[in-house]
Order: C-alpha cells, then sequence, then structure tokens
C-alpha cells in the first residue's frame, strides 16, 4: 500500500526532482558500498603486509644459513618480490581519493579510477604475484634436490604451491568482477546522472 503510494507521488513528481531523488539515492548507495569496500581493501593490504613481515625475514635467514647457491639466490629473489607486493599495494592504496574534492563530480572521477587500478592490480596478479611466486619456489626447491635423497615431498611441496596459486588467480579475478566492475559501474551511473542535472 505504501510502496503504491510512493510510486504514484514518484509519477507525478516533475522531471528534475526525479533526478534529484535518484542523484541523492545513487549517492548513499554508491558511499555505503565504497565504505565497505575500502574496509575490504585495507584489511586485504593489513593480511599482505604481515606475510611480507615475516617471508623477509623468514628467506633472509634461510639465504644465511642453508648452504645451496640456487636455494640461496630463491631466498633473495623471494624477500625482493615480498618488498614489491608490499610496494605495489602502497602505490594502488594511494591513489585513493582521501576527501571530497572541489567538487562532487571531480570525487566521483577519482574514485572510478581508484577502483580501476585496484581492479587492475587484480587483473594483473598472474604477472606481478602468481608467477614470481612459482618462479622462485621452484628455483628455491631445486636448490634443496642437492641434499635431499627423498624427492617426493619437494615434488608435492611444489604442487601444493602452484594449487594454491591457482586458486589465488581464481579468487582475484572473481573478486575483480564482484567488487570493482559493479562499483564503477555503480560511479559512471552516478556521473551520468550528475551531469544530466547540469
Amino acid at each position: 500500500m505504501i510502496n503504491d503510494e510512493l510510486k504514484k507521488i514518484w509519477q507525478s513528481s516533475p522531471q528534475g526532482e526525479k533526478v534529484k531523488f535518484e542523484k541523492s539515492r545513487l549517492i548513499l548507495e554508491l558511499q555505503s558500498s565504497m565504505d565497505t569496500l575500502h574496509k575490504k581493501i585495507k584489511a586485504r593490504d593489513i593480511g599482505e603486509y604481515i606475510g611480507v613481515l615475516i617471508v623477509i625475514p623468514v628467506f633472509i635467514y634461510y639465504a644465511i644459513t642453508i648452504p645451496f647457491l640456487l636455494t640461496k639466490i630463491a631466498s633473495i629473489l623471494i624477500a625482493i618480490w615480498a618488498c614489491y607486493v608490499a610496494f605495489r599495494l602502497r602505490q594502488t592504496k594511494n591513489a585513493q581519493p582521501s576527501e571530497y574534492d572541489d567538487n562532487y563530480l571531480n570525487y566521483l572521477e577519482k574514485n572510478k579510477q581508484y577502483l580501476q587500478k585496484q581492479k587492475q592490480l587484480l587483473d594483473q596478479i598472474f604477472w606481478w604475484y602468481i608467477a614470481p611466486f612459482i618462479c622462485f619456489l621452484t628455483l628455491f626447491l631445486v636448490g634443496l634436490l642437492e641434499a635431499s635423497q627423498n624427492t617426493t615431498w619437494i615434488v608435492m611441496t611444489l604442487i601444493i604451491g602452484i594449487f594454491l596459486s591457482i586458486i589465488i588467480y581464481l579468487l582475484n579475478k572473481k573478486y575483480a568482477k564482484q567488487e570493482f566492475e559493479t562499483r564503477i559501474n555503480k560511479i559512471e551511473d552516478l556521473i551520468k546522472v550528475m551531469k544530466e542535472e547540469e
């Protein structure tokens, strides 16, 4: 009953009022959605930074203590790669607009660019995250073959690493589409509504 009355009011409203209402609804919806997304990105980044803080000292220790050349090289490369992961995340996070700009339209444009960078980060995850991880893990394990009589655990570790990489890749592709494409489309809708109002 109430919905029918609201629908009648909406239909009888002048076009300008409809656009203002639509704009307000889209702004509130988008802001709520962006706040949720920022929390998710922050949680992801903190998890990655914690991983980096664990990986770097562990693999520097391996580089110093393990006597095999390939394993030493791989350990150093893994520590450098971990620093690069932190750098990529930080670089993308720095693109986030902090406050409303001189006008809301500019703020929306900056948010759209930020989301596109976040999406690109996930779309390219194979090249900057997964491929180096698999290469360096393989090099590390091949270096350990020199001392190991039993290669089964080394092969199993590599298989598990590849399997986890595939899962990470698929989850990130799904997340990029689900979280970022949807919000980018909402921002584009809101920009369109705001430009129509001008």
